[in-house]
């Protein structure tokens, strides 16, 4: 576990120095990229569950929420993504979103994450992550159910898992309202998402 975080710990230093240098901005276009892919959809009930207990639809409700998949052996792609998206969370919690905004990590890897390892995981990148897991019928439920798979891949005993690396964003009304990818700037994603959270929030109101 300690050369686990050992390896966090490079990573995000990492990109702490490439944040510092300095990079040649591209022309700003003249149409901006739409870059989350709206929908909406509901959800099938799930059942899943963190180190506070049982984690369901129902806890869904009441807040938007952001969802990614991975587990806590990923070597990269995942460190990577959970990183980028506490600078996400920086970002919007600046712009000042309208509502309660939650933050899940969904471990497809139940087997090597049990609820306290997970929580102790998630909680290295920010402290308002939420870790959750459970039976692989479960979470297939919940990742049919926003179009996300993930497959297990064996290798000489031991196995990696090969997972959907987009983030899922949930209405306060328990449906799917869009997809995006977070490899892409942070600051036009922030605009983004805090323009369609607060657009949709004026429309129930």
């Amino acid at each position: 576990m300690h050369s686990k975080y050992a390896v966090l710990s490079a990573l995000l230093f990492g990109l702490g120095l490439g944040m510092l240098l300095p990079v040649a901005q591209p022309a700003q276009s003249v149409v901006t990229q739409q870059i989350m892919q709206k929908t909406k959809r509901h959800l099938s009930p799930f059942e899943l569950h963190s180190v506070h207990g049982t984690f369901d639809q129902h806890a869904l409700l009441g807040q938007w929420t952001i969802v990614i998949f991975g587990f806590t052996h990923c070597p990269d792609i995942c460190p990577t993504a959970l990183s980028r998206l506490a600078s996400l969370e920086t970002h919007l919690t600046t712009r000042s979103t309208e509502g309660t905004l939650a933050y899940v990590f969904v471990s497809v890897d139940p087997k090597r994450d049990p609820a306290p390892e997970l929580h102790k995981y998630v909680r290295y990148f920010s402290d308002s992550f939420i870790g959750v897991t459970g039976h692989t019928e479960q979470l297939k439920l919940l990742a049919r159910s926003v179009g996300a798979q993930f497959q297990v891949t064996a290798n000489s005993g031991n196995y990696q898992i090969t997972h959907s690396t987009m983030l899922y964003l949930i209405g306060p009304e328990g449906k799917l309202r869009g997809r995006f990818n977070i490899d892409t700037d942070l600051a036009e994603l922030a605009y983004q998402l805090n323009s369609f959270i607060n657009g949709a929030r004026r429309q129930t109101t």
